[in-house]
């Protein structure tokens, strides 16, 4: 067979962050109605804590673990944290099922916003066809993977990389190098996509990638410039043209 006119198509790598770029969420974990719920709710799981002992054990065991780590940008594994107080507070041992249970009740009932953002989904399907594409997330597990297949994202993002199962966060870099490696993609030819230019911006751009921000004043932030930043996901397909030509 002639190889005249046969050209490699190499995918380039397009990673997004979740919160905040992909799902457009609020939540209030200070509000004392969701520790009076889950109060209540525990102890039927023979678990005995008052709302207010629950809602002070909850934020000391995050600030425990981040202060024990001695990672340089520390992230909790929130389910470590409800593990903690269950064994502590339970009148018994508590299977991992039941803890992800009760973690996932709770950011139920944080939850005040939730959903993706307008041309989302129409605007992944397009680019999947295009690009190999990740997700690398400051985010907990126990109910990002979930969140994430309510939401059917799932099906756009089989690679998801999530702090919390890591032990550190962005802007520390690592998580940027491993999802390269795993989608086998080079720095020059991978784009991150995010919308907080203080974390996103500087992890990218100290992995030797390309950054585009979401929603977002398009400037420069402590040294670092997006190399472009849009508004709308119906406009993300142009931009990547200009980012990646």
């Amino acid at each position: 067979m002639s190889e005249m006119g046969f050209k490699t198509f190499m995918k380039k790598g397009l990673f997004f962050d979740l919160y905040g770029t992909l799902i457009n969420i609020r939540t209030d974990e200070n509000d004392p109605w969701v520790y009076e719920m889950l109060s209540r709710y525990l102890s039927y799981h023979y678990v005995n804590i008052p709302p207010d002992e629950l809602k002070k054990s909850f934020f000391e065991g995050i600030q425990q673990y981040l202060s024990s780590s001695k990672e340089t940008y520390p992230e909790v594994d929130v389910y470590k944290v409800f593990f903690d107080i269950m064994n502590r507070y339970g009148k018994k041992k508590y299977t991992k099922s039941i803890v992800v249970d009760i973690t996932m009740l709770f950011r139920a009932l944080t939850i005040r916003q939730f959903g993706v953002f307008e041309g989302l989904y129409d605007t992944i399907a397009n680019l999947n066809t295009k690009y190999s594409t990740a997700i690398i997330s400051d985010a907990q597990w126990v109910f990002a993977e979930p969140e994430i297949a309510i939401l059917g994202l799932d099906q756009f993002f089989k690679l998801r990389l999530l702090s919390s199962r890591f032990g550190y966060k962005k802007p520390d870099t690592r998580l940027f190098q491993l999802a390269m490696e795993k989608l086998g993609v080079s720095p020059q030819d991978s784009v991150y996509i995010g919308d907080n230019p203080y974390k996103d911006l500087p992890a990218a751009k100290k992995a030797g990638m390309k950054f585009i921000l979401f929603s977002n004043e398009c400037k420069e932030y402590n040294g670092y410039k997006p190399d472009e930043c849009f508004n709308s996901y119906y406009e993300l397909d142009n931009i990547l043209r200009k980012v990646l030509k």
